[in-house]
C-alpha cells in the first residue's frame, strides 16, 4: 500500500514533547558507568541483535552480576562482548552470562528457560521484554492473516509467557522491575501496521494488569519507547519510514540501565520515551504522580 509519514497534526497525542530536551544518542547523565548493578540479575529477550544486544551490553558496563540472554539466534559472540564490555568499563568482575535459545511464543520453552534461570541464579531483578515482530505493511483488507497474527503471537503472547514464567523470580528479588519495550506506535494510528500498533497498546494495558495484581507485592512494571532505531525488525517498513529511523540503539540500552538501576515506583504502569532527557523527566516526577500522567486510560 502507498504510505506517507503522518504529520504531528494528524497523529493522536504521542507525548513526543512531554520533555523539552530530546536525545538521539546516549549522553553522560545515563552512562552505565554511573550505575552500580553489582549483585543484580537481568534477563533480556530478543538479545541477539539491535536494541536487545545494545541493552545487554549496557547492563554489562553497569556491572550486573548476571545477564540472561534469550533469543532464537546464536548468542556466542555476544557472550564474549559482554565480558569485554565489563572489563573496558573497569568492573571488578565480568557478568555471569547465561544464553538460552528460546522462541518466546513456545510455552514449554519459556517455562524451561525460567526453570534454568531459577536453578542458576535463584532470582531475577530486572526483566526486559524486548523481543518483537512487525508485520509487512498492508491495509487490513490486504494483510496476510498469518503474518498479522504472528505480530500478536510475539508481541503479546510472547511477552505474557515470559512475564508469567519469570514473575516468581522477580518477586524474590530486590528491584522487582519488568520493562516492556513498546513503541510510540501505541499512541499513533498509522495505516498499514494495525497489528503492531494494537499490540503495543495491549502490552501497556498488560502492565496495568500486572500492577493491579502484583503492585502490592512490590512489582514495578512500565513500558518504554526505544526511539526510532533502524533494526532488522524495521526492515518490513516502507522506505519513507526507514528514512526517519536515526536513533542509536545505545540510547535505549543506557536509558534502560538508568531507569532500572534503582526502584522507581513512580514509573509503575507508565510510558516513557528514551528520547526524553532523563534528568529533566525526573524534575516532573511530582507532577506525573499527582496528575496520574503517562498512562493509557479512558478520559471523559
Amino acid at each position: 500500500m502507498e504510505y506517507s509519514v503522518p504529520s504531528a497534526e494528524k497523529c493522536t497525542t504521542t507525548g513526543i514533547d512531554f520533555v523539552a530536551t530530546q536525545h538521539h544518542d546516549t549522553y553522560p547523565a545515563i552512562s552505565p558507568s554511573r550505575a552500580d548493578l553489582s549483585g543484580k540479575m537481568v534477563v533480556v529477550t530478543g538479545a541477539s541483535k539491535g536494541i536487545g544486544r545494545a541493552t545487554a551490553l549496557s547492563f554489562a558496563r553497569a556491572g550486573a552480576r548476571g545477564i540472561v540472554l534469550l533469543a532464537r539466534s546464536n548468542l556466542a559472540s555476544l557472550e564474549d562482548e559482554l565480558v569485554r564490555a565489563a572489563e573496558e568499563a573497569h568492573r571488578p568482575a565480568p557478568p555471569q552470562v547465561l544464553s538460552l535459545a528460546v522462541d518466546i511464543t513456545d510455552r514449554a520453552a519459556v517455562e524451561k528457560a525460567a526453570a534454568t534461570v531459577k536453578a542458576t541464579f535463584g532470582a531475577v531483578d530486572i526483566l526486559i521484554n524486548n523481543a518483537g515482530y512487525l508485520e509487512r505493511f498492508a491495509s487490513i483488507a490486504d494483510s496476510d492473516p498469518d503474518d498479522w497474527w504472528r505480530t500478536w503471537e510475539v508481541n503479546v503472547k510472547g511477552v505474557y509467557l515470559v512475564t508469567r514464567s519469570f514473575l516468581p523470580l522477580l518477586l524474590e528479588s530486590t528491584l522487582k522491575t519488568v520493562v516492556a519495550v513498546v513503541s510510540i506506535g501505541a499512541h499513533v494510528t498509522t495505516p498499514g501496521i494495525s497489528a503492531y500498533q494494537a499490540t503495543k497498546t495491549a502490552v501497556l494495558r498488560l502492565n496495568a494488569c500486572l500492577m493491579g495484581e502484583y503492585g502490592d507485592k512490590g512489582l514495578i512494571a512500565f513500558g518504554i519507547h526505544p526511539g526510532g532505531v533502524l533494526t532488522e525488525l524495521a526492515s518490513n517498513a516502507p522506505k519513507e519510514v526507514v528514512d526517519t529511523l536515526s536513533d542509536e540503539p545505545e540510547l535505549a540500552g543506557d536509558t534502560l540501565v538508568w531507569l532500572t538501576k534503582e526502584r522507581r515506583e513512580w514509573l509503575a504502569d507508565r510510558y516513557v520515551s528514551v528520547n526524553w532527557d532523563m534528568e529533566e523527566l525526573l524534575t516532573k516526577k511530582d507532577a506525573i504522580v499527582q496528575g496520574d500522567l503517562l498512562k493509557v486510560r479512558l478520559r471523559l
